[in-house]
């Protein structure tokens, strides 16, 4: 059976994206702030309090993703937005590729592994954003994958250990670590439990289980060594335990599979189920269970749904050979599947499977530094971000000193923020700074009726300041608020999707 060639698919995955992720990976508005905060890091240091806003400034914030952002900063030096799309769809096509690599050494034909990493890919491409959260894929990937290892017996337990400075990078990056601490909990119990009912376990005494505890938590404890300290990881569970967030934000709320967008999760959440159903559950291994938890969490809150979709790829690597649908496929359709055992790769053949992959890295990079044509890759979505109104927006730009408070709607926040610095926003995305409470009143008051509007304007202004401009969405309740009195606002622009106003001179 023809190998694929590991720089082919990296090749493939990475137009993919690219040419799947001109507009679509710069649809969450945390790109914008985050580069922006990265920046203000490298160039003024660590921040504690709020720099954007004229609603909550210099209250205690936590940029609790600093890492992350500090590499989006770099990257946007480089190249703007085309440096960084070019280094997100780069790190996912490295991980499709070894997540395709993974499927072909069982034996199952490329074609098929092909397209079961298509499926994995669809599943998880409505999270794919210019952000710190695709180090959390990485992330679960890499913890799930060393999982799966050593319960197969092809490393030892205390390879755990090497997750130690994985994590210490991750929690700096993205509080999405919890979900490894949790898979690596999840396994850590499970394991433990398996040795005691008598069961295969890679934990042969109780001192190996005794040592596991400790890695996992010095694995735990590594979330404190941050510039923030304890107020970080205090950051992740405010958060996580906002009751009200799902109502605000898409992808904190449960995955809706009348969507489109959900189907392809939702095919993978069957063949999962399907699979794990080929092997008695006498037989099942702790690690081929890890992702049922995160099927549930997928479930119950959208943006779980790459790890999800990742995990059951790792773990469909070492679970399809095992099953009866693997036996039946390779007596019927040998050209779909052959058992093959596993033959370690030479150094040799692992440098030339990187030699393509380094050489299309090397003349991206080259092109993005030189600022080539050929390197210009993002697009803004237009009907997306109020871009129609940036001209006006940067025309009446508040020099320092000059009243600069900006009334906006909650998505476009992070959108001056990077673009016109030079006004105060009224709020943005930042949900841990605001409050979940603080945002449900704020979406309510925007489709409200106009006598709640305008007394819910004249409440904000009496306890943040008066506002001096807006940025508004045409058909919105706060629109037709400013609309609504021309004495007192006057409309600077006016497009298809938004306007802008200033206030008319006292």
């Amino acid at each position: 059976m023809k190998r694929l060639q590991p720089g082919l698919i990296f090749l493939g995955f990475w137009a993919l994206l690219v040419l799947g992720g001109r507009t679509n990976f710069f649809r969450d508005p945390g790109t914008f702030w985050h580069t922006v905060v990265g920046e203000k890091i490298l160039t003024e240091g660590f921040v504690d309090r709020d720099p954007f806003t004229f609603t909550f400034r210099d209250d205690l914030w936590v940029p609790y993703q600093w890492l992350g952002e500090v590499v989006m900063a770099l990257a946007h030096r480089l190249n703007g937005f085309d440096a960084q799309l070019a280094g997100a769809t780069g790190l996912l096509a490295g991980l499709f590729t070894v997540l395709t690599l993974r499927l072909t050494r069982t034996g199952l034909n490329p074609i098929a592994a092909l397209m079961f990493a298509g499926l994995v890919l669809g599943a998880s491409s409505t999270h794919f954003h210019v952000r710190p959260h695709l180090a959390t894929m990485l992330g679960m990937t890499l913890t799930v994958a060393l999982v799966v290892e050593i319960e197969a017996g092809r490393k030892p337990w205390y390879a755990v250990a090497a997750l130690i400075p994985v994590y210490l990078i991750w929690v700096n990056v993205h509080g999405g670590v919890l979900g490894g601490l949790t898979t690596l909990g999840l396994a850590g119990v499970g394991w433990t439990l398996f040795r005691v009912a008598g069961k295969p376990s890679p934990l042969p005494d109780a001192r190996a289980v005794a040592g596991l505890l400790g890695i996992g938590l010095a694995c735990g404890l590594v979330a404190f060594a941050n510039p923030y300290g304890v107020r970080l990881p205090q950051t992740w569970l405010l958060i996580m335990t906002m009751p009200h967030l799902p109502d605000i934000i898409v992808e904190h709320a449960p995955t809706d599979f009348a969507s489109p967008g959900a189907w392809p999760l939702a095919a993978l959440m069957v063949g999962y189920v399907v699979l794990l159903a080929g092997v008695p559950p006498a037989r099942w291994r702790v690690s081929w269970l890890l992702p049922l938890f995160w099927m549930a969490q997928a479930y119950g809150r959208a943006r779980h749904a790459p790890l999800f979709a990742l995990s059951a790829c790792v773990v469909a690597a070492d679970l399809w050979p095992q099953t009866c649908w693997a036996r039946l496929v390779e007596r019927r359709r040998p050209d779909f599947y052959v058992a093959a055992s596993p033959v370690a790769s030479s150094w040799r053949e692992r440098l030339e499977a990187l030699a393509l992959p380094a050489l299309t890295v090397a003349v991206v990079v080259a092109l993005q530094a030189s600022h080539s044509p050929w390197g210009r890759w993002a697009r803004l979505d237009p009907t997306l971000w109020p871009l129609e109104a940036l001209p006006a927006m940067r025309a009446h730009e508040p020099s320092a000193g000059q009243r600069n408070h900006l009334f906006n709607d909650y998505s476009d926040g992070a959108f001056s923020i990077y673009f016109t610095p030079g006004y105060e926003v009224f709020v943005d995305d930042r949900c841990e700074l605001f409050g979940d409470a603080w945002l449900v009143e704020l979406t309510a008051a925007c489709e409200a009726d106009p006598p709640t509007v305008a007394a819910k304007v004249a409440e904000w202004q009496a306890r943040y300041g008066r506002f001096d401009f807006a940025l508004t969405r045409v058909g919105t309740g706060f629109d037709s608020y400013f609309a609504a009195r021309p004495a007192e606002w006057e409309p600077t622009f006016r497009g298809e999707m938004s306007r802008f106003y200033r206030r008319a001179k006292d």
